[in-house]
């Protein structure tokens, strides 16, 4: 499908048969949230944690800002889009919520930081091939998954980055917190080499950068899918209150906008259904 008018350009690594799994638009997914918020026309509030969530007459209330200065505003309808956790923590004041709220509590998380590391084109014994290597956990490597991100995005090669390879190290598996406690340069060193051992890259990074994900990886456990229903039962129940995200089917963009989709069909349709009762 293409994109709507005014949106950032797709942008897609070379053609191969069959045609790329991957794509992406031009400047980086992060272009696509500011550009949704602009053509959906709504007000878009930023830091501005919720703190509560209570039923109100019409719908909810959430209640925001400081203890000392509360803010309080009223809604139709809700769409829960956060981590589990904090999610558990707004329905916890939610009567009638609490089998959804262990539910929530059930799903736990790790950790996880990425590694951005840049090599001149010739410091690579070999032209880098494919998109990049996953690691199994019984390799007992640090890096457990490595992107050749200007191999996959030939974008990123445009303008002065022509001459480097950008690569993108992911470190952390649940239970490996141990590793993720080392400053950034340390991690920085310890996924250059154990990228060396993979690919015979010769030297040491240009440049690098480290980015860390607390609690980034929601962990789908025996029992998921019958929490994820529960969950998603005791929701449509209320018609008005509808959960998203990462949590519930899966952690890539195209399972994070297939829950995104569902949510906001159901809030919709309760919205029409109450308009159309005159309520």
């Amino acid at each position: 499908a293409s994109p709507p008018a005014g949106a950032p350009p797709a942008t897609a690594p070379g053609t191969r048969a069959g045609g790329s799994v991957f794509t992406s638009l031009a400047g980086g997914l992060g272009t696509l949230p500011a550009y949704l918020a602009k053509a959906s026309g709504a007000e878009v509030r930023t830091s501005a944690m919720v703190r509560e969530l209570t039923p109100a007459a019409s719908g909810w209330r959430l209640t925001m800002g400081s203890a000392a200065e509360p803010e309080q505003v009223d809604a139709d309808a809700v769409i829960i889009a956060l981590p589990a956790r904090p999610a558990q923590r707004l329905l916890a004041s939610v009567p009638g919520a609490s089998a959804a709220a262990t539910a929530l509590g059930g799903i736990s998380y790790a950790s996880m930081a990425i590694v951005t590391l840049a090599y001149q084109a010739s410091a690579f014994p070999e032209p880098l091939a494919g998109s990049g290597y996953l690691v199994p956990a019984v390799d007992g490597r640090p890096v457990k998954a490595v992107t050749f991100s200007t191999v996959k995005w030939p974008h990123l090669l445009a303008g002065r980055n022509r001459e480097l390879h950008f690569i993108r190290c992911s470190l952390g598996r649940i239970g490996e917190e141990t590793v993720l406690q080392r400053d950034d340069a340390d991690l920085a060193r310890l996924a250059a080499t154990d990228l060396a051992a993979a690919t015979g890259v010769k030297g040491v990074p240009a440049d690098s950068r480290v980015t860390r994900w607390g609690g980034g990886l929601p962990q789908y456990t025996v029992g998921h899918l019958d929490r994820v229903s529960r969950i998603r039962g005791w929701a449509a129940g209320t018609g008005s209150l509808a959960v998203c995200g990462a949590a519930y089917d899966g952690i890539g963009v195209p399972a994070c906008i297939a829950s995104a989709r569902l949510a906001a069909d159901q809030v919709a349709g309760f919205l029409e259904a109450r308009r159309d009762s005159g309520e």
